[in-house]
């Protein structure tokens, strides 16, 4: 559902406001916030804070009635996340290696824990470059870039940093293993 309603997001601010004030458009977003919360309240995790946070900044929209409050989420949501994974690399307790714990097949010996510990560092500069073109997005005249972004392009992003990192793993980090 998180996935859903991120890749919504901007399409649907886009369209609200073509067709509606930043009031209603805000209505809206806080609506459909308020049905993911409820459906989010069976998980019990920290994924409940997603449709908290949408409805917090569709109301301070709402009561601000400008659009600024709604751009500017991808951006800001980019932030926290990124100080999300430093914070998390920072205190050793990796966020990255946390789910590699949880959801690994098997078992993570100390020296694949440590080489995830690291790759946080490599999803933290990862995020930081989110953040850049987020806030290249968020400036830039027009809605057309930062509706693409904010929607899909920061998907690709992740993809291809993802992919990176398989590549780094595959052929430097196992291989290396296997000659110890």
């Amino acid at each position: 559902m998180n996935v859903i309603f991120s890749l919504l997001y901007a399409p649907v601010v886009f369209l609200a406001l073509m067709y509606f004030d930043i009031q209603k458009a805000s209505l809206a977003i806080f609506v459909a916030s308020l049905l993911w919360f409820i459906i989010q309240l069976k998980r019990r995790d920290i994924t409940i804070l997603f449709p908290v946070f949408y409805m917090l900044i569709a109301l301070t929209a709402y009561f601000s009635e400008d659009f600024f409050v709604l751009k500017i989420l991808p951006l800001f949501i980019s932030i926290v996340f990124s100080l999300f994974l430093f914070v998390s690399y920072v205190q050793k307790r990796s966020i990255i290696l946390y789910f590699a714990n949880k959801y690994a097949p098997h078992d993570i010996d100390e020296e694949e824990a440590h080489y995830i510990h690291k790759s946080t560092l490599f999803w933290f500069f990862v995020t930081l470059v989110n953040i850049a073109i987020h806030l290249f997005a968020f400036f830039k005249p027009g809605m057309n870039f930062w509706l693409y972004y904010s929607s899909i392009g920061w998907y690709f992003l992740f993809l291809g940093a993802g992919i990176i990192q398989y590549l780094h793993r595959k052929y430097f980090f196992k291989k290396r293993s296997q000659d110890v």
